[in-house]
């Protein structure tokens, strides 16, 4: 599915509107209050009135689209954009494609997060397990302090320009050594563990404390233990699994992979994670994180039909309601 396909398949407004009806009613119309089939002509305004209890509605009532006052058609391409940026879209870029101001294109993106959500997914098999943190990206540290000789060369030049050039001197006063921020484990940076399934699905979740406890609920919520293994390196929190599956350690102070045994395979799910983070939005604060990743873990798991994910996506927007009043 592309911006093509969207143009060729619904050329006019109307066309959406019955597309979107059609994936929340099926072939028969009810009101969106009480439910009644007893209903009036669709009005020029896509809208509906209900003989029982009195009330207009239209196929958006209810649902996440709920009061949008954005053609139907320009959420399809909103939809569309979103699907085929594999590793994320800044709202910025999306405001400029939709032609829409920018806090309309994040309120856009922020509801099609929310229906993302895989969260009742079973895995099965050879399963893999590993955590990865989110934050900023760590500067290098400094390995010496500026020489007094280099000082003193760059006063000269300084001195000697003709004419005079004026230099901000920022943020630090002195030359000054930077502090190396921990990786990894240690850090005060976001946890975010997650399981995958090879050549399956994937499962993530933004954790606030990494725990043991924490792990094996999260391994019972997804992983159907009695059928499968699970792989991890040697970090003591997964040590409680050996209880309730058959797992496997791989020492990666000693190799990443023996014989097949290894964490490739969520190690290249955390790339494409925070190529996004990174390479798109720059920023995330740990109060949206969640939308974030359950957005990478969504389009993850549908990476093989694109026009199945078109479809999920228009069906939640237009089936999930928000309990909003017209």
């Amino acid at each position: 599915m592309n911006l093509i396909d969207i143009a060729d398949k619904f050329p006019n407004e109307l066309d959406t509107v019955k597309y979107f009806e059609k994936l929340r009613w099926g072939k028969k119309i009810t009101c969106a209050y009480c439910d009644s089939a007893n209903v009036g002509q669709r009005q020029k305004d896509f809208r509906f009135f209900c003989k029982d209890c009195n009330r207009s509605f239209s196929v958006t009532t209810g649902t996440y689209l709920h009061d949008t006052r954005l053609p139907l058609k320009r959420w399809m391409f909103c939809i569309v954009l979103i699907i085929q940026a594999k590793k994320g879209l800044s709202a910025l870029q999306l405001s400029r494609d939709l032609g829409v101001h920018y806090e309309t294109a994040w309120k856009m993106y922020k509801k099609i997060r929310e229906c993302l959500n895989d969260a009742d997914i079973k895995l099965d098999g050879i399963v893999e397990m590993d955590e990865t943190y989110i934050g900023g990206k760590p500067r290098k540290a400094a390995k010496m302090l500026i020489s007094k000789n280099q000082m003193a060369y760059y006063d000269k030049k300084l001195k000697e320009l003709s004419p005079p050039f004026h230099f901000s001197e920022g943020k630090y006063k002195k030359p000054h050594r930077l502090v190396p921020s921990k990786r990894g484990r240690g850090t005060d940076k976001t946890p975010v563990t997650g399981i995958v399934q090879r050549n399956g699905d994937v499962i993530a979740e933004v954790m606030k404390h990494l725990t043991s406890v924490q792990l094996r609920k999260m391994v019972e919520k997804h992983v159907n233990e009695k059928d499968s293994v699970i792989i991890t390196d040697q970090y003591p929190g997964y040590n409680k699994l050996d209880s309730i599956i058959e797992h496997i350690k791989i020492d990666h102070h000693k190799m990443w992979s023996y014989r097949g045994i290894n964490t490739n395979t969520i190690e290249s799910f955390w790339a494409i994670l925070k190529r996004a983070i990174v390479g798109q939005y720059h920023h995330v604060s740990t109060k949206y994180l969640p939308d974030y990743v359950m957005e990478v873990v969504f389009k993850y798991n549908h990476r093989e039909d694109e026009g199945k994910m078109f479809k999920i996506i228009c069906k939640k927007l237009i089936t999930n309601h928000t309990n909003q009043n017209a």
